[in-house]
């Protein structure tokens, strides 16, 4: 019986090696992965962190003092065609990447967005991504374009994590539970809103709900309810409405003891509003 399952095993191998002979004799191409393949699907950017830059862009002109932007939020990699692959960003811009050495780089340099999330326009001109497994980094290079100037901004240390990778209940553990704005801080404009500087304060309770949702009660006695995958949380659907106040934006990031968040919105006052910094704590 042993003798007769290791010829069995010696036969598989030889019809195998018969196979790729065959192949290479008739000039079949033989099966290979596809390099898209590692790079497939929803990616979160981990948690942003001041201390050593990551997740950190800057933003400035000439270098001199720039403004720095915790980045937080998902991309989507699909395949396109030809082999290419398209980014789509959860702020509506769509990217073209191409598969080049050791990851994925912009199909070409003058790719442009209008973000309607921040109300301006960037050309990304240079985007690297590499991927190991279910981390990625990435380095960004663009100009920001606005009414005040051209800007460069530069992400050095992107960091992400695919969000189908995530523990099912990490969104409970980092995201619910009921949470305080910081303190203002000018120098980033953290919980600064903008147009007026107006400081965001408050608190805002996380309550997770079935599946996935989870409902975000401000203090206002506003609901809103998000999607949330691993650290991240969206507004989902897109546009919410309580009262007079509408809400059109909103990502947030955790680790348990600190959220980041990105929103924009208009308040019951009927001020239009974007905060591109904000930062509470539990």
């Amino acid at each position: 019986m042993k003798l007769t399952r290791i010829t069995g095993k010696f036969k598989a191998i030889g019809w195998i090696a018969v196979a790729a002979a065959a192949c290479l004799v008739h000039g079949m191409p033989m099966a290979t992965a596809d390099p898209a393949d590692p790079y497939l699907g929803v990616w979160n950017y981990d948690q942003p962190d001041r201390a050593d830059a990551t997740n950190i862009a800057t933003a400035g002109k000439f270098g001199v003092n720039p403004l720095t932007y915790p980045q937080i939020g998902t991309v989507d990699f699909e395949r396109a065609a030809n082999g290419d692959l398209t980014g789509h960003t959860d702020q509506g811009c769509t990217w073209h990447f191409r598969p080049s050495g050791d990851g994925l780089d912009l199909t070409s340099t003058d790719q442009y967005c209008y973000n309607n999330v921040i109300g301006s326009g960037y050309n990304i001109y240079y985007w690297h991504v590499t991927v190991q497994g279910d981390h990625e980094q990435e380095v960004l290079r663009a100009n920001s374009y606005l009414p005040y100037g051209t800007f460069d901004f530069v992400l050095a240390d992107g960091r992400r994590t695919r969000a189908a990778a995530a523990d099912p209940g990490e969104a409970t553990r980092s995201l619910t539970g009921t949470w305080a704005y910081d303190a203002t801080n000018p120098l980033y404009l953290n919980n600064l809103t903008t147009p007026g500087y107006r400081p965001q304060t408050g608190t805002v309770t996380l309550t997770a709900t079935t599946g996935d949702r989870l409902v975000a009660r401000t203090g206002d006695g506003c609901d809103w309810t998000l999607d949330a995958h691993g650290n991240t949380a969206e507004l989902a659907p897109a546009h919410q409405v309580c009262g007079a106040a509408s809400m059109s934006f909103w990502s947030i990031a955790g680790d348990g003891q600190q959220l980041a968040s990105i929103m924009t919105g208009i308040d019951a006052q009927g001020h239009d509003y974007f905060l591109s910094s904000g930062s509470m704590h539990r």
